[in-house]
């Protein structure tokens, strides 16, 4: 995922906040004093962390609102301080009656039509993300999710002399553990509240830190496993067809070789092109869905990779 560490190129993250429903639409804008203008919140991608979810936290920093992500919006490349920069933008909804608070960065938040906005943002890019932001929709995403880093199978093996235990008793690494904690920052960016995983350990450790800060279950299914996948792989193509259809927000989180069947099984069901699901550890696929009253369509699809 960029970075704000690569020194010749800006990564940041932004949202367009929308709140409403068709005429009755409207965005937040916010009024920056240190740059005098009016624009959208974003900031600067830290470290390892992902787009999303800078795009979620720089939300909150900026106007004390807390939102989720929704369809993605165009990114914007230009020219900042010599460097060229690219801000990610989605867009994204309240998940609470919360409210803005006035601080360093924005001094003033003003909620308005595309009219209003077109006439109040100060930028040109700006307003043509406007709108695209007053075209786009409110998705609903299900998330395929490779486990994050794990122990190698000989590595494993070379532990025990004897007995080795089930290759499903194999447990993250170090670095493992840390994807996990940022892939829980990415999960609640999407306002993930289902959550299904293969019942190996290190599918279940990649998605606990997240279950436990949401206090939400966790769905642990054999038929998601490595082994369950070799015997008979029909039952978790079931499992996920049918999750395909469902209005939560899921993320469904297993191995290499059961991804790509699963990811043709949600493409055949929601009437989609094929889906890529060749991912590294830690790696995902969003697939943005539209909800309709009686169909669920595929609207977009993004990829991301969790590094430690």
């Amino acid at each position: 995922m960029a970075s704000s560490k690569n020194k010749d190129h800006i990564y940041a993250a932004g949202t367009v906040i929308v709140r409403g429903r068709g005429l009755n639409q409207k965005i937040a804008v916010i009024h920056r004093p240190h740059r005098q203008d009016w624009s959208f919140p974003k900031g600067k991608i830290d470290g390892s962390d992902t787009a999303p979810a800078t795009a979620v936290r720089e939300t909150l920093e900026e106007t004390g609102l807390k939102v989720i992500l929704h369809q993605p919006l165009t990114s914007q490349e230009y020219i900042f301080d010599g460097l060229p920069k690219t801000v990610f933008y989605w867009r994204a909804s309240l998940v609470e009656n919360s409210e803005f608070i006035a601080n360093d960065e924005a001094d003033e938040l003003v909620w308005v039509s595309l009219k209003s906005a077109l006439k109040l943002l100060t930028y040109d890019v700006d307003k043509d993300l406007a709108r695209e932001a007053f075209k786009s929709i409110e998705t609903k995403p299900l998330i395929l999710l490779r486990h994050a880093t794990s122990e190698k199978r000989v590595e494993w093996a070379d532990r025990y002399s004897k007995n080795v235990p089930p290759d499903s008793f194999r447990p993250l690494t170090p670095d493992g553990i840390m994807q996990s904690h940022l892939i829980a920052d990415l999960l609640s960016a999407f306002g993930i509240n289902k959550i299904v995983s293969s019942d190996s350990i290190r599918c279940i450790a990649t998605v606990s830190p997240y279950a436990a800060s949401m206090e939400l279950s966790l769905d642990a299914h054999q038929i998601l496993s490595e082994l369950g996948w070799a015997v008979n792989n029909q039952p978790g193509i079931r499992l996920v067809r049918k999750l395909a259809k469902s209005k939560d927000s899921i993320v469904i989180c297993g191995h290499r070789p059961a991804l790509p069947s699963l990811a043709q099984a949600i493409a055949e069901e929601l009437g989609y092109e094929e889906l890529d699901a060749s991912l590294p550890p830690a790696g995902l696929i969003v697939i943005h869905r539209q909800i309709n009253k009686n169909r669920i369509s595929i609207k977009e699809i993004e990829k991301f990779v969790v590094v430690d």
